[in-house]
């Protein structure tokens, strides 16, 4: 570990006074019994010179964009990953130190010790805890920048392999996100990846017919397509105008009646899928998926059976038993699984959804939230988030004799919320842009004959 000094010391006399630490710090936070399964005991200390350089330019001004945990307990060592605010530039070394609240909502820190360990190599192996930082403008960018150069160098060189095994039904396999094109340097650059996740056959990132196809194919006897357009403020007319050729799908629902007409009910049997599009006129991609099944109590299904396909399905928990209430996973686009709703977005399309789905659709998504809202989704969330919940019958029996009315599972991906926001700020501003223009001059007509 190398000691923080004075940003005046020269490299020889900081190699010269070099202190190594071994003993954990006192006031140190530990990994909690829930990631120590996950917990290494250690990185590769390939840090050296990046250490040194980082030691003399630095002071107390950074702030925390991630931490990662090394060791075993009870010596657990918390190192934390900084970015600075005022450019934006990424630091390459964890640090010990204490964390502190600023003003801006953002972590900042007192560094006691910069280390030998490299921030990017506990991104790699997926151990780096973003969940909890905020970032705000460019300490915010400067990640974002830092993730895309990453994803760019990975593509070059296989990837290290996952720290625990993924589902096949989660596993990512669709191709990069396209940047940016040219002419919307404005706008923040694309995130890299997407994780395909399956929720019944529809999949985060299936094309329009894609998902038709799917959808029609379950059979149901309701289906609906719902379309948006795209508008812009015309200044001079002071009104929404809509975007040429800015009309997209932006939900397709499917479903049976249910028994009742009040599809809260417990008993309200049927099935309904709710299918919600990107923003990007003959470009539409699923983002969203919700799944929702209902039983009458006769053949209501057991809580165990529902629990276990989760797991199988979607991981993330060692056994049936270990599901909480309602959980949520989040999946990385490297494929690792994290749980806990920890990006606080469970929200968003949780919940048990309705079986009867002929009013009105959701508005979109994408069009709700700035691309800063859903950079800082896919920094704490990840590619997707899938959610479940469930309603028991008869709550107060024996866990192994609980009956389940009725379920829903959600998908969600951050990452093609952003990329719509993105296609859709960019058509928008191209044709504002357009009307904002003043009206060519037209030739003087001659004078009348008076």
């Amino acid at each position: 570990m190398l000691a923080r000094t004075a940003s005046g010391v020269c490299a020889a006399s900081l190699l010269g006074s070099l202190v190594w630490i071994t003993g954990a710090l006192a006031d140190q936070p530990v990994a909690s019994s829930a990631d120590a399964t996950e917990l290494p005991n250690s990185l590769p200390q390939d840090g050296l010179f990046s250490s040194i350089k980082q030691s003399l330019k630095q002071g107390d001004q950074e702030v925390v964009r991630g931490h990662f945990d090394l060791g075993s307990p009870p010596n657990v060592h918390r190192y934390f990953c900084l970015v600075d605010p005022k450019s934006g530039a990424v630091e390459p070394n964890g640090v010990l130190g204490d964390t502190l609240a600023r003003a801006d909502g953002m972590t900042g820190i007192k560094t006691s010790a910069v280390s030998l360990y490299r921030c990017a190599k506990a991104e790699q192996q997926g151990i780096l805890v973003t969940e909890g930082y905020v970032l705000t403008g460019r300490a915010a960018l400067g990640v974002a920048r830092a993730q895309q150069q990453a994803g760019r160098l990975s593509a070059q060189s296989p990837p290290p392999p996952p720290p625990t095994p993924v589902p096949a039904a989660v596993a990512p396999s669709a191709p990069a996100l396209t940047a940016a094109p040219a002419g919307a340097s404005s706008l923040a650059p694309a995130p890299d990846t997407i994780a395909p996740v399956d929720v019944s056959g529809v999949k985060i990132g299936m094309s329009l017919d894609e998902a038709r196809a799917v959808l029609k194919s379950k059979k149901l006897p309701e289906y609906k397509e719902w379309t948006e357009t795209l508008s812009y403020i015309d200044g001079g007319k002071g009104a929404a105008q809509p975007v040429p050729n800015g009309r997209f799908v932006n939900v397709i629902a499917t479903w049976s009646a249910p028994t009742t007409r009040d599809s809260s009910k417990l008993d309200s049997a049927g099935e309904a899928f709710e299918v919600m599009f990107t923003p990007d006129p003959g470009q539409e991609r699923v983002m969203a998926i919700v799944h929702s099944v209902g039983y009458p109590v006769p053949r209501a299904i057991h809580e165990s059976s529902l629990e276990d396909g989760l797991v199988k399905k979607y991981g993330g928990f060692s056994a049936a038993a270990d599901l909480p209430q309602s959980p949520t996973w989040r999946i990385q686009s490297t494929g690792h699984v994290a749980v806990g709703d920890a990006c606080k977005r469970r929200g968003s399309f949780g919940g048990l959804g309705e079986l009867d789905l002929s009013g009105a659709a959701r508005e979109n998504f994408a069009l709700r939230k700035s691309l800063e809202e859903f950079r800082y989704q896919i920094d704490r969330c990840g590619s997707a988030v899938v959610t479940e919940d469930h309603a028991i019958a008869n709550g107060g029996a024996l866990p192994e004799d609980r009956l389940v009315t009725r379920y829903t599972v959600t998908a969600y991906s951050p990452v093609l919320a952003y990329e719509g926001a993105r296609v859709a700020a960019r058509l928008i501003e191209a044709v504002g842009r357009e009307a904002g223009k003043p009206a060519a001059k037209r030739d003087s007509e001659p004078a009348p004959d008076l």
